[in-house]
């Protein structure tokens, strides 16, 4: 388009600066991100998220010039960046110095929704708070499993108590820890107390 075309859309009154006006398809302003993690299909799924908003454009390098990076909680903790972060991943347990960490989003629940808004936002200065994790409700059999293991008795005990094989009894257990977080038996416990499960 010429000056002279150009010209003719110019809508402001005299003396007053003509409004910026973003063509039609094309945003007045880009977020420029930045992706860094250890695993290049993870990044990838990143990349694919971000791309469903316009606004997002990812720049191959990352530099001083994007304006977020997103990054894995290890490399949070170790390298350190200008641009402010969205991390995917746990929470990091130290920062390398000078990062600023605007949002925290769970690898296993990520969804392209949460990465953009958490990404536009920390573009603009605000900071994301987690979302707090969901109160898990286990059948009354896990429930049972979960009381039974709270009160110190043995897998074997609770299998003869419920009428179950051993075997069942420990795959009920593994889905409860993992449904929990947890790695091992107590802290299932804990992490079920905690949430009043039992």
């Amino acid at each position: 388009m010429t000056a002279a075309e150009a010209e003719q859309f110019d809508v402001s009154l005299p003396g007053e600066p003509a409004p910026i006006v973003a063509w039609p398809g094309e945003p007045a302003a880009y977020i420029t991100v930045g992706i860094v993690d250890e695993h290049q299909m993870f990044a990838l799924g990143l990349r694919t998220c971000l791309s469903t908003s316009p606004l997002i454009k990812i720049s191959p390098v990352v530099d001083d010039d994007v304006d977020v990076v997103i990054v894995s909680t290890g490399i949070a903790e170790e390298r350190c960046f200008a641009p402010p972060l969205v991390v995917c991943g746990a929470p990091p347990t130290r920062l390398a110095p000078g990062n600023d960490v605007r949002a925290v989003l769970s690898r296993t629940t990520l969804t392209a929704d949460q990465l953009v808004a958490s990404t536009t936002a920390a573009a603009a200065g605000r900071r994301v708070a987690p979302e707090p994790a969901p109160l898990i409700r286990p059948a009354d059999r896990r429930r049972e499993v979960l009381s039974l293991l709270a009160a110190g008795v043995a897998t074997p005990e609770i299998a003869e108590r419920l009428g179950c094989s051993s075997c069942m009894i420990k795959h009920v257990i593994r889905d409860i820890q993992a449904s929990l977080g947890a790695k091992n038996r107590t802290q299932a416990v804990a992490e079920a107390i905690r949430q009043g499960l039992i």
